[in-house]
C-alpha cells in the first residue's frame, strides 16, 4: 500500500508541476502579450505624437510664409510710395533742365540716379519716341516704344507698375505749360532683406 501511496504522491506531483509550468508558461504568455500590446501601443503614441508634430511644423511653414509674403507686400507698397515721391522733384528738376536745354545735365541726373543703390536704369524719350538720355548708353539708339511697349509716351500722369523681377517702373511725364516736354522712366529695384 505504501508503494501505491507513493505512486499516488508521485503522480499528483507530477500533476501538480505540470499544472506548475501550464501557469508559468501562461503567466509567460500573458507577459508577452502585455510587452507586445504595450510595444504598439508604444509606436502608435510615438507615430501619432509624430504626426502631430509634423502638422505643426507644416502650419508654422505656412503661417511664416504668410508672415513673408505680408511683410513683402508692405515692403513694396512702402518702395512704390517712396518712389512716387521722389518721381513729382525729379520731374520738376528734369522739367527746369529740358526747358533750359540742358541735356548734359539731365544725363548727369541719370548717371548719379543709377549709381544709388536700387536704381536700375533711367530714360527720357521725347513725345515723338526718340530717346534723347538714357542711363545706359545703347538704349539711346532706340524707340522710346520699343523700349516700353506698354508705356503712352503722351500721359500726363505719373504712373507707378511691377515690371517683373522685382522691379518697379515709375513712368513720369515732363509737362511744360502748355505741351508735353517728354517722358522719363525709371527703374528701380528695392534692396532685399533677408528672411528671417
Amino acid at each position: 500500500m505504501d508503494q501505491f501511496e507513493n505512486n499516488g504522491t508521485a503522480a499528483s506531483k507530477s500533476g501538480g508541476m505540470s499544472r506548475e509550468r501550464k501557469i508559468m508558461l501562461g503567466l509567460v504568455v500573458a507577459l508577452l502579450i502585455v510587452a507586445v500590446g504595450m510595444y504598439g501601443w508604444k509606436v502608435a503614441a510615438v507615430e501619432a505624437v509624430e504626426n502631430r508634430l509634423a502638422q505643426v511644423e507644416a502650419q508654422q511653414a505656412e503661417a511664416h510664409a504668410q508672415l513673408i509674403g505680408q511683410a513683402k507686400q508692405l515692403d513694396d507698397r512702402r518702395a512704390e510710395e517712396a518712389l512716387h515721391l521722389f518721381s513729382i522733384p525729379f520731374a520738376w528738376a528734369v522739367r527746369r533742365e529740358l526747358i533750359a536745354g540742358n541735356l548734359n545735365q539731365v544725363d548727369q541726373y541719370f548717371g548719379q540716379l543709377v549709381q544709388m543703390r536700387g536704381f536700375k536704369s533711367a530714360v527720357l524719350a521725347k513725345p515723338d519716341s526718340k530717346v534723347i538720355v538714357a542711363s545706359d548708353r545703347k538704349k539711346l539708339a532706340e524707340t522710346f516704344s520699343s523700349l516700353y511697349p506698354d508705356v503712352d509716351p503722351n500721359s500726363n500722369e505719373i504712373k507707378l507698375e511691377k515690371a517683373g523681377n522685382e522691379i518697379f517702373r515709375a513712368i513720369i511725364p515732363i509737362l511744360g505749360l502748355n505741351k508735353h516736354l517728354g517722358m522719363v522712366v525709371l527703374e528701380y529695384m528695392p534692396p532685399a532683406h533677408p528672411a528671417q
